[in-house]
């Protein structure tokens, strides 16, 4: 074989040789492209290339499941892809850079870019310049990761932070971090005048070094007490800072197992507001209480006259008169009980304003307490032609459990005004029920009448206090412009509502409702018979008492026309009482004489009747005597008070002298009960 046979041969085999290494770098390199292939498949990195005009020339099989294009992507321009945001900005000029002056690496960077459906990602890009025979910038291959989720969480973190700050710049509260022993760590005082010293002076110190003792112990154990039981600790103090008092309020509340946040709210201003309403609450009750103690007074004044004039004249009314002097003790005694009407609604009125209207639960004929309240206005009606009719629906109780006097107070009111405003026509009352369960039942009342009627414009102010349609019509007519009010307020406290409907010169209706119990079975045997007409109208005297009941009466009184009407009266009824100017003259006849019956005024000089009352119980007599009080003082808490020092009853001026004949019965059948 030649020599340049060998060769060839020699070279063949090298050839041959060489083809083996080559196939199997190629595959390699494909084992290698189908692995990168893989991992890029089950991830959310992708790799790219483009070259120096901007054009893709490469994108991993992957890219069009993360971003939707197709790897086909000859045509698109980086620039396509890219968001809006300025982040890009610091990207594409640092590749122009590099590309315009050949270097040979580009940092890391961030892109954010749009996929095929214009959604946002935010990619960290690793890139790797592409240099050509010439040593220029040919191509540029990279890696980019999918960091939009991490993005969006950062982003949502800053807002958070961003709102955080916000709201803590916006809350004026002093706030510090302290650690398990109450050093002070960090803070964010908005407003440092409120401190009475520099905030960062306190960093590093604890509470206890801080405050001032009491003040120190009491906010170290609340913190202590918001570290132990994570729950929320407040405290409420004041301070002296500067040349002033400031009150605060902290709150300490457990942020981690070595932390409390300490929040202190300047409430000063809250504080004076505090006090400046409880002063106005006070200078208020105070007020009240002397306008109370006024129309107590008032009350006790004015009724203990009353009680002179209008017994007095009952008294004459009984002897004999001529037609002339009959008229003129008819015209006294109307005056009389007109004034009384006057006085009653200014101290029901205070009553109602003061919340001291008490209610008491009767049990009543419904019907005979309306025809008795119509009785009470026949005489005026009659004299004015006026007609005065009533109907009750069939589905109205008969019997029902509420404030018999308070209805009959409204339905007098209602009726007086009626008739007072009737020149001619009629009055009339009806009632039906309006609403109806097992136990209650809602009754609606009209009372219609033909008078003169009412503006339109007053009727909205009509149920005011002090308030009535025409001040001409005041004149005419009288009142104090309460009498609506206080109905208002009694239908308010028996649960329901008043209202009007009127025309000038066509009349008026007035309807208003209450809610009553219902009675049935047993209940029914307690039905409340006392009478509710003016038992001062007849001769309530006549009916001489003491020969079933012969007892002995003391009379306390120091009012000496009083005095005298009530003897006169008890000795109408057959009792020749012993008499006493004061309490302490009560006290040494009851220790003399034995009394069956005290009649005992309440305000007497020197000592009053409850003082007398309350040391004639210290005696502990063998028959203690039935006292009964006697005093123009006519609010509940007065009655009560009377009870409270011993009193078995009251009377209150103007005294009614049936009231009296009856409470003088009950005493006589304590006495004697075998008596009928």
């Amino acid at each position: 074989m030649s020599i340049l046979g060998y060769l060839l041969i020699r070279l063949w085999k090298r050839n041959e040789q060489l083809n083996k290494k080559a196939e199997g770098l190629s595959h390699e390199r494909d084992l290698v492209k189908d692995n990168l292939d893989l991992f890029l498949e089950h991830s959310s990195d992708f790799a790219y290339g483009y070259n120096s005009r901007g054009f893709f020339t490469y994108i991993s099989d992957n890219a069009s499941r993360i971003l939707g294009y197709d790897n086909e992507i000859g045509s698109l321009h980086f620039s396509q892809i890219l968001s809006d945001n300025p982040i890009n900005e610091r990207s594409v000029e640092m590749v122009k850079t590099a590309f315009a002056q050949g270097e040979v690496s580009i940092p890391p960077h961030f892109l954010e870019i749009k996929d095929a459906n214009d959604g946002l990602h935010m990619l960290e890009v690793f890139v790797n310049p592409v240099i050509d025979d010439s040593g220029q910038i040919s191509s540029v291959s990279g890696v980019a990761r999918d960091v939009t989720g991490i993005y969006k969480a950062e982003l949502d973190l800053k807002e958070s932070e961003r709102q955080q700050s916000l709201i803590l710049n916006a809350i004026p509260d002093l706030m510090f971090t302290h650690d398990k022993d109450g050093t002070f760590l960090d803070y964010q005082v908005k407003n440092p005048e409120h401190l009475f010293s520099a905030p960062e002076e306190f960093l590093g110190k604890r509470v206890e070094d801080v405050f001032p003792d009491p003040l120190n112990g009491v906010l170290s154990e609340s913190l202590k007490a918001a570290f132990k039981t994570g729950e929320l600790q407040t405290v409420e103090y004041r301070m002296e800072i500067g040349k002033g008092v400031k009150f605060f309020e902290t709150r300490f509340i457990k942020l981690a197992d070595d932390r409390v946040l300490t929040m202190a709210r300047d409430i000063t201003a809250q504080k004076k507001l505090e006090e400046g309403l409880r002063e106005a609450k006070e200078a208020a009750e105070a007020a009240t209480e002397a306008k109370s103690n006024f129309l107590a007074t008032m009350s006790h004044e004015i009724r203990t006259p009353m009680n002179g004039v209008i017994g007095m004249t009952s008294l004459l009314a009984d002897t004999e008169l001529d037609e002339e002097q009959q008229d003129y003790v008819d015209t006294i005694k109307a005056s009389g009980d007109t004034l009384l009407r006057v006085i009653n609604d200014i101290l029901d009125f205070s009553k109602i304003e003061s919340g001291k209207m008490p209610l008491e639960e009767h049990v009543f004929g419904l019907k005979k307490v309306i025809e008795e309240s119509m009785g009470l206005v026949t005489y005026e009606a009659e004299k004015k032609q006026v007609g005065l009719s009533l109907i009750m629906e069939n589905d109205v109780p008969d019997i029902v459990l509420s404030d018999r006097t308070r209805l009959r107070q409204i339905l007098l009111n209602l009726l007086s005004n009626a008739v007072k405003f009737t020149e001619s026509g009629f009055v009339h009352v009806k009632v039906n029920l309006e609403d109806d369960t097992k136990r209650s039942a809602t009754l609606k009342f009209t009372v219609k009448d033909t008078g003169i009627g009412i503006p339109e414009k007053k009727l909205r102010s009509l149920f005011a206090e002090f308030s009535q349609a025409d001040s001409s019509h005041s004149r005419k007519y009288g009142g104090t412009g309460l009498g609506l009010a206080i109905c208002k307020n009694l239908v308010k406290l028996l649960k329901g509502k008043i209202w009007v409907e009127s025309k000038m010169y066509e009349g008026s209706t007035f309807y208003f409702t209450i809610k009553v119990k219902k009675v049935t079975g047993n209940k029914k045997d307690v039905l409340d018979h006392v009478p509710t007409t003016d038992v001062n109208r007849a001769d309530p005297m006549s009916l001489v008492i003491s020969n079933s009941y012969p007892m002995k009466i003391l009379l306390a009184e120091d009012n000496s026309i009083n005095r005298k009407l009530t003897m006169i009266v008890l000795e109408r009824m057959g009792f020749v009482p012993d008499v006493a100017k004061t309490g302490v003259e009560v006290l040494d006849l009851v220790q003399k004489n034995e009394y069956d019956v005290i009649l005992m005024d309440i305000q007497m000089p020197g000592m009053d009747g409850l003082k007398a009352t309350q040391l004639i119980a210290e005696l502990e007599l063998e028959n203690k005597p039935y006292i009964i009080g006697v005093s123009a003082n006519a609010f509940k808490e007065d009655v009560d008070k009377a009870k409270e020092s011993g009193m078995d009853d009251y009377i209150i001026k103007p005294m009614n002298f049936d009231e009296l004949r009856k409470k003088l019965l009950q005493a006589g059948q304590r006495k004697f009960p075998f008596v009928s």
